[in-house]
């Protein structure tokens, strides 16, 4: 069975390309031969063919439907990691023939295109067309429900990012390149740094905590491109006096991360709505849990499915400084026990068990 694989990217440093890569790092133990189309920005495979361009035209677009049919020809089943625009090329790939596709629901582009209505229009084709939609929510699902009727959609969950612990030896020496010492507790949000992702109500609710832990740190990881976002963040760290408390980290390998999933306390990602942009789903949150970090997500988006509410972590209410700390003081209350739950938890998901549903919508 030959699969076309149509994504942004497969590049291990962006949540994107972590999801991708997750999956199709599998299928050659379903015996299943592939190769992948994505926008060109990243290298990462032999099989890889960057031949897509941002559809920023109509032109670019147009080309981008050309180029995937073309490609499809030699392949029995496409599957598009999004909704916009890759399930519509994908659509376009199987039109006229008995190929199948499958499409995955993620969040923002699975849904916000139906606002713009040649885009919902395309959509709709593609969606309906789908032999299967895989959502990674619940919630993704649902709003995508409230956009079109359908009966071929389900939700399939996400596994654990798979982040290699270290040795204690490489932890001491992180510390010394950190400057890290008597700081107490550590919190950590990981993603790229923007409204979306809430960091800055995450920052708000922790500073409250200074006056009983005057030694507490907040390392703030990602994409710093957003940079009126950032001034926010700083204004408010200057303004607050905790400059020496917070660190922004634009970018850190694989091993930095594991790194500061080690010496963490707790995580968070307090992502916020707007309108159809929200959280999907939060494989952060699994790759802390891994780790036994304790961790705080947001109510009402897809993030309710990666954290069980009071047993690994807890969910607050978007935008709510008062109740994230709440929650902050409830883990610091009972750390040990929820850092043994997230560690049990996170093994409850696997990208073998994700792909495993999709092999079996695809033999159906």
């Amino acid at each position: 069975m030959k699969v076309l694989v149509i994504t942004n990217n497969i590049n291990n440093k962006s949540g994107w390309g972590r999801y991708s890569s997750s999956i199709i790092n599998l299928y050659p133990k379903f015996d299943l031969d592939y190769k992948i189309v994505s926008e060109a920005q990243n290298k990462e495979q032999d099989n890889e063919l960057n031949i897509l361009s941002p559809a920023s035209s109509l032109l670019k677009f147009i080309s981008n439907i050309i180029k995937v049919r073309k490609i499809a020809k030699n392949f029995d089943i496409i599957h598009a990691f999004d909704g916009w625009p890759y399930s519509i090329y994908g659509y376009f790939s199987v039109l006229g023939t008995r190929k199948k596709l499958f499409v995955n629901g993620i969040g923002t582009y699975s849904v916000d295109p139906f606002n713009i209505k040649i885009k919902a229009m395309l959509l709709r084709k593609a969606y309906h067309k789908a032999k299967q939609i895989f959502c990674i929510s619940n919630y993704t699902k649902k709003k995508i429900l409230e956009k079109i009727k359908l009966d071929n959609i389900s939700t399939v969950l996400l596994g654990t990012p798979d982040l290699q612990p270290l040795s204690d030896t490489a932890i001491d020496n992180y510390k010394i390149k950190y400057n890290i010492s008597n700081q107490h507790p550590i919190f950590l949000s990981v993603g790229a740094i923007k409204g979306r992702k809430g960091q800055y109500h995450s920052l708000r609710a922790i500073s409250k905590l200074k006056s009983k832990y005057p030694n507490f740190k907040y390392f703030i990881i990602g994409s710093d491109k957003d940079k009126a976002y950032i001034k926010l963040i700083k204004d408010f760290v200057a303004k607050n006096n905790i400059t020496n408390n917070v660190e922004i980290i634009s970018s850190a390998d694989d091993k930095s991360l594991a790194f500061f999933y080690h010496i963490s306390d707790i995580f968070l990602l307090c992502s916020t709505n707007k309108d159809d942009y929200f959280e999907g789903f939060g494989l952060v949150l699994l790759e802390a849990a891994q780790f036994g970090l304790p961790v705080i997500g947001s109510k009402d988006c897809g993030i309710e499915d990666a954290v069980e509410d009071g047993y690994n972590g807890f969910l607050a209410r978007q935008r709510d400084v008062d109740d994230i700390y709440n929650k902050i003081e409830k883990i610091l209350l009972n750390k040990q026990t929820l850092s043994n739950n997230s560690k049990e938890f996170a093994k409850r998901f696997s990208w073998h068990k994700t792909v495993s549903k999709y092999y079996e919508y695809y033999n159906n």
